[in-house]
């Protein structure tokens, strides 16, 4: 499948939707709380008009979903070819003036993500993956990292603005924290994958997350040589919410991990 069309049209809207970020970095003037720890800004809106506008005009028979639409509408969505948008990834931290945080794109035919475009404006990265033909970083094919060894590991995680999985992350992450050799939080998933992908971390485990932001990077680790499941070592769909993501060589070290806990 070559969708070489539509990788050129995802980097324009990306870097396009990147410009205004970095215009706008700390700038942000209003703040909306969709939750007690999640916040959209009005440069979030701004972003996702500017991909949605590029999309629709360049193939229109395509759905869309973004993440101001709700994400119990994704797994209903019809149309063979699907847009997963994100249009900042790492709200909480753009709106502070820091990063790390990314603009995320992703392309789903019958579901499975084919193309998958993630955008750090900040260094000006592009990162790039078409389903079996690898994935890029401005042009440079990457690789994950080597590590064999859960002790040797860089891991990442988060705490999510969902009550529930901080209680269930903060009680796995003791263990996790005793088998790495560090942990990091990033509070942007797309910049944990990158990471993977580029070899610059080893893995990273995120729970009650949103798909949108899972499969943009998903696949990029992927096709970067790496190895994406759930938490039970499933493969991950379009309703996943949890999100185990490595090299591949400390993959089922970290799942028994995670497993006895």
């Amino acid at each position: 499948m070559n969708l070489d069309f539509e990788q050129k049209v995802a980097i324009h809207a990306a870097k396009k939707a990147g410009r205004l970020l970095m215009a706008h970095l700390n700038k942000v003037k209003e703040i909306t709380y969709k939750a007690k720890r999640d916040i959209v800004t009005e440069v979030d809106l701004r972003s996702e008009e500017i991909i949605i506008s590029s999309l629709k005009n360049n193939f229109p028979k395509h759905d869309i979903f973004s993440e101001e639409k709700g994400s119990a509408q994704i797994a209903q969505e019809k149309a063979e070819y699907l847009w997963l948008i994100d249009p900042i990834d790492g709200t909480i931290n753009y709106s502070y003036g820091m990063a790390p945080f990314r603009v995320g794109i992703c392309l789903l035919k019958a579901k499975i993500p084919v193309l998958s475009v993630i955008y750090n404006p900040v260094k000006n990265e592009m990162y790039v993956a078409q389903r079996g033909r690898g994935a890029t970083m401005n042009g440079r094919k990457i690789t994950v990292s080597s590590r064999k060894f859960l002790s040797e590991t860089i891991l990442s995680s988060h705490l999510s603005s969902k009550k529930d999985a901080r209680r269930r992350v903060i009680k796995k992450l003791e263990k996790i924290f005793n088998a790495v050799f560090q942990i990091r939080f990033y509070g942007s998933l797309h910049a944990s994958l990158t990471y993977i992908a580029g070899g610059k971390e080893d893995a990273c485990v995120w729970l009650q997350t949103n798909s949108w932001d899972i499969l943009p990077g998903a696949l990029l680790v992927e096709e970067a040589g790496g190895k994406v499941t759930d938490v039970n070592g499933e493969k991950i769909t379009i309703n996943s919410t949890d999100i185990v993501a490595s090299n591949g060589g400390v993959h089922e070290q970290l799942l028994k991990v995670i497993k006895n806990i």
